[in-house]
């Protein structure tokens, strides 16, 4: 394996993961709310737990949304930071499409839907039928939809559809009336995004640096104040 240092903070939990030689080494923290203060440290201990050094890594992979705009944001500047520093390739994972593929590993027989809070009432998803598994579904085109409209969809899908995700209480109900199955996405981490980081690096295609930018997949309104 490759020494990849993967960042995953575009929801509640950031984790940290490098891998290597040695195998996987992974840490997490619930204190999204403090992204800035936690993401540099706990890089660190992952390197040190791992018993390598930045100067040893070969790239950076991180999950590059939609997710917690905060979270996101900060965690993508981190990372484009320390690749600068380092001269290393920062390679971007759309998150609908690392978590989807990675639910498809568990759930092989049944259309995923990976689904991500946006705003209230409203989530970012995409619709993965069965299929072998392709690297192509990492560009996976992202929706935006509210829980009603989701509800409607999944009624229409006849293909056994599994929702899967964090903070699902918001489509229980639709998903149980449209006859879909819900699943907590927390096996989807940093680590999970390795083996992509690995698949980009080996196909030797990758974005400039300066290209490297967030997917909020949202156009964000100031509210109040006058306009320009």
């Amino acid at each position: 394996m490759r020494s990849i240092l993967a960042i995953e903070c575009t929801h509640h939990i950031i984790s940290i993961a490098v891998g290597g030689d040695a195998g996987i080494v992974e840490r997490q923290t619930d204190k999204w709310q403090k992204a800035a203060e936690s993401i540099v440290p706990l890089i660190e201990e992952v390197l040190v737990l791992a018993g390598t050094e930045r100067e040893r890594l070969e790239a950076l992979v991180i999950s590059s949304g939609p997710g917690s705009f905060t979270a996101l944001r900060i965690g993508m500047a981190t990372a484009k930071g320390l690749a600068f520093g380092l001269g290393l390739p920062l390679l971007p994972v759309s998150t609908i499409g690392a978590l989807g593929l990675a639910a498809m590993e568990r759930f092989p027989d049944r259309t995923v839907v990976p689904l991500i809070p946006a705003r209230k009432g409203e989530y970012y998803f995409s619709v993965m039928p069965p299929r072998n598994r392709e690297p192509s579904l990492l560009q996976q085109e992202v929706s935006y939809a509210s829980v009603e409209q989701i509800g409607s969809i999944l009624s229409r899908t006849d293909l056994d559809p599994v929702v899967v995700g964090r903070e699902l209480d918001g489509v229980l109900e639709v998903c149980r009336v449209s006859g879909g199955d819900t699943h907590d996405a927390d096996f989807f981490t940093a680590a999970s995004l390795l083996q992509y980081g690995e698949e980009i690096l080996r196909s030797g295609q990758w974005p400039a640096l300066a290209e490297v930018v967030p997917e909020y997949h949202q156009n964000f309104t100031p509210h109040g104040g006058k306009k320009p």
